[in-house]
């Protein structure tokens, strides 16, 4: 027996025993009201006896109240301690059939209270068990053969009834019993298809749970293999941009060597002079100094004066009054301009803090393009044009970076327009407060980004550039660093043979929400 028909047997024994239980109530108080209906009845017909004897209760009324008691107590018994129990139905039906004969009995054998019979039978079949009929037939064809023998009166309502009518009213409950026992059995066969349907559909539906379960834990293993994807992925992409800013940071070292090393040069200059400069001055001092002392002991000495006097000509005392003040203004320039660079590079280079900053955007873009200088200065100048912005809540380091890689392409793309000429380009760096928004405008005079590759830019590894020269990452990250990390948008115009304008909205306030798709 496979799942299916267990199940549906399990099914339809259970819906039986719920039938049989229920039944058992409805007999329970059908028994109880025909005892009571008995009562009334032998009080109403002959309540007591003749005008010549003493008024006691009539013998029938004694018989329904005895032999009625008698016929309910097994049945109440059992229906109160095993309701559906299989006696318990069997003694039932025996019941209800000798109260067919009681009340057959009490009215004289009338015609009508026959019907009881045929009643009672159909009563039965609530139960659905064919089983009941044959203890009933039996029950009803000896009680009425029993007093067709002996009391042919309480039966028929004759005294000499016809031979054949117990034969008739035996064939008329045969026939009763046929029709109803095809009636229980039709009902059980449709219990039956119903109780397989239901094992059907609780298969099924443990069938799809199983599946659903299994669905389930496999989307749950897939789901923490996604996250653990997600992770290592993030923490990959944490990986490249910090590699991609130590490329950037390394790529650029030789260039702010340079930067650095020319203010250096021009300080080192001008401290070798103001070495020279001093001596030639302690020299023309020392003169002086003994000049100074013939006059103070009174005996002037014209070789001293004479000899002032030459060292002050050969010193160059007018060339040295013009020269040293520049000469301290070119090493305090030149100074200056090392503490910038070291502090733009401090700046980009300072660890990405976990946590969002107020960051002056105009003075992040500065220090990126002072450390940035060496990729442009030879073939574009650039045009700052900042406007008045509040600090921007963000990740600055990350947004040094996304600026510093489209500040390389921009200079990338320019000399390869100029390439092998004496011609500079532009880039042109704008940024304005629009709203709740910054806007960041980049723009350079390179050969523009052909219209079939424009949706590819921001996509990872995908550069234009030989092999060797770009690794694809910048505008990705930069792409990423905006859009994902602080929600912001970025976009832009390029016409082939003109130039592109990148145009980066970055939420003041970070508040969450994009704003652009």
């Amino acid at each position: 027996m496979n799942c299916k028909e267990h199940l549906g047997k399990k099914v339809l024994d259970n819906n039986l025993n719920l039938i049989y239980s229920k039944v058992d109530q409805i007999f329970f108080w059908l028994l109880l009201s025909q005892w009571l209906f008995a009562i009334i009845l032998s009080l109403l017909i002959s309540p007591y006896n003749s005008a010549d004897k003493p008024h006691t209760l009539d013998t029938q009324v004694e018989i329904a109240i005895l032999v009625g008691g008698l016929i309910n107590v097994v049945p109440l018994i059992l229906i109160c301690i095993r309701p559906g129990w299989w006696l318990t139905r069997q003694s039932v039906a025996a019941s209800q059939m000798l109260w067919s004969g009681l009340l057959i009995h009490l009215t004289g054998g009338r015609i009508e209270t026959h019907f009881h019979i045929f009643a009672s039978l159909a009563f039965l079949t609530f139960y659905r068990d064919c089983r009941l009929f044959p203890t009933a037939t039996i029950i009803v064809t000896a009680n009425q053969l029993i007093g067709a023998l002996f009391w042919p009166e309480s039966i028929y309502g004759i005294a000499n009834p016809d031979g054949g009518r117990f034969l008739e009213h035996t064939a008329w409950l045969l026939f009763e019993d046929i029709v109803l026992i095809l009636g229980c059995l039709r009902l059980k066969t449709e219990m039956k298809l119903v109780a397989e349907r239901e094992a059907e559909l609780e298969c099924l539906n443990a069938d799809i749970e199983q599946q659903v379960e299994l669905r389930t834990s496999e989307l749950r293993v897939t789901s923490n293999s996604l996250a653990q994807e997600m992770k290592t992925r993030l923490e990959i992409e944490t990986e490249l941009r910090q590699a991609q800013k130590l490329e950037a940071v390394g790529r650029l070292a030789s260039g702010v060597a340079h930067e650095i090393n020319t203010p250096i040069q021009f300080v080192s200059d001008s401290i070798y002079f103001l070495r020279d400069a001093t001596v030639d001055l302690l020299t023309v001092i020392e003169k002086l100094q003994k000049v100074q002392q013939s006059v103070m002991v009174g005996t002037p000495s014209r070789i001293a004066v004479d000899e002032a006097i030459a060292a002050a000509a050969e010193a160059d005392l007018p060339y040295l009054v013009e020269s040293i003040p520049k000469a301290f203004d070119r090493s305090i320039d030149g100074l200056g301009r090392v503490a910038s660079i070291v502090r733009s590079m401090k700046e980009f280079a300072h660890p990405d803090s976990k946590e969002m900053a107020s960051v002056d955007l105009n003075r992040a873009i500065e220090s990126t393009l002072t450390i940035a200088r060496n990729e442009y200065k030879y073939v574009a100048e650039v045009e700052k044009d900042f406007g008045d912005l509040p600090p921007v809540l963000c990740y600055a380091g990350e947004i040094n970076q996304a600026i510093l890689n489209i500040i390389i392409n921009a200079a990338h793309a320019i000399g390869d327009v100029v390439q092998g000429s004496c011609q500079k380009g532009q880039i042109y760096v704008r940024t304005r407060q629009e709203g709740e928004n910054v806007t960041i405008t980049i723009s350079d005079t390179g050969a523009g980004i052909p219209e079939q590759i424009r949706e590819k830019i921001f996509d990872p590894f995908f550069t234009t550039k030989e092999v060797g020269k770009g690794t694809g990452q910048g505008l990705s990250i930069a792409r990423a660093v905006i859009i994902d990390k602080h929600k912001g948008h970025i976009s832009l115009e390029s016409e082939v043979g003109k130039g592109t304008t990148f145009f980066i909205q970055l939420p003041i306030h970070n508040v969450g929400v994009s704003v652009g798709n």
